[in-house]
């Protein structure tokens, strides 16, 4: 069973985790690497939705992008761009934190209760940017690491559903509560499946229930 986590308990992780990525920024930036901004997105950002297993190991998440401005053409390789973002993360993550893991599309950083083998809570971070694809349709790109080949590319976001026209009005006409109490039923009939379709599905749920 899923519970929301209270703000009291992720707001002060929150406020810890940008002010590492400030000082990422301010580093890569003054050492002629790298200019990006940063945006919490999913569950985490604008729409308070983090949740976690009650009683779980697998604590709650944080998903960042880091929207890649400017870097220096030393660093264009996705592998070398990627390896320097961890290598200064590393750097600045306090002792309970441990070394990033590198992933498909992200690297991880975990605060982990070693005592208790459990994860307290977790950032996601993806280095991406936007070019225009064949079809000149603006596009987000990430940087891709292969398992199998161990190898770094830049690799295209798979297009979704903009639900944001649905969102602002289940917002202005009062509904979000509702949908909050939807998302975490929907999270609880099925746990396994990934929170971004649990999301779409609920709000798709709630636009035709209130305004179809």
């Amino acid at each position: 069973m899923f519970e929301y986590v209270p703000k009291s308990e992720y707001q002060p992780i929150r406020k810890y985790v940008e002010s590492v990525i400030n000082k990422v920024q301010d580093d890569l930036r003054k050492n002629g690497i790298v200019t990006f901004q940063y945006h919490l997105i999913g569950s985490a950002g604008k729409r308070h939705l983090i949740t976690r297993e009650i009683n779980g190991n697998r604590g709650f998440d944080f998903d960042y992008n880091f929207v890649i401005q400017k870097y220096n053409p030393d660093y264009q390789k996705p592998k070398e761009l990627k390896k320097v973002f961890i290598n200064e993360f590393n750097k600045y993550f306090g002792s309970n934190y441990e070394c990033a893991e590198d992933s498909t599309s992200v690297f991880t950083i975990k605060n982990i209760d070693k005592t208790k083998s459990k994860i307290i809570h977790s950032f996601d971070f993806a280095i991406v940017d936007y070019v225009y694809d064949s079809e000149d349709r603006l596009r987000q790109r990430y940087i891709r690491f292969d398992k199998n080949t161990k190898g770094y590319s830049w690799a295209f976001r798979k297009l979704h559903n903009d639900h944001s026209d649905y969102e602002e009005l289940i917002k202005e006409e009062g509904l979000w509560n509702k949908l909050r109490d939807l998302y975490l039923e929907n999270k609880n009939k099925e746990p396994h499946k990934k929170s971004r379709i649990v999301y779409y599905q609920t709000i798709d749920t709630i636009y035709k229930r209130y305004f179809q």
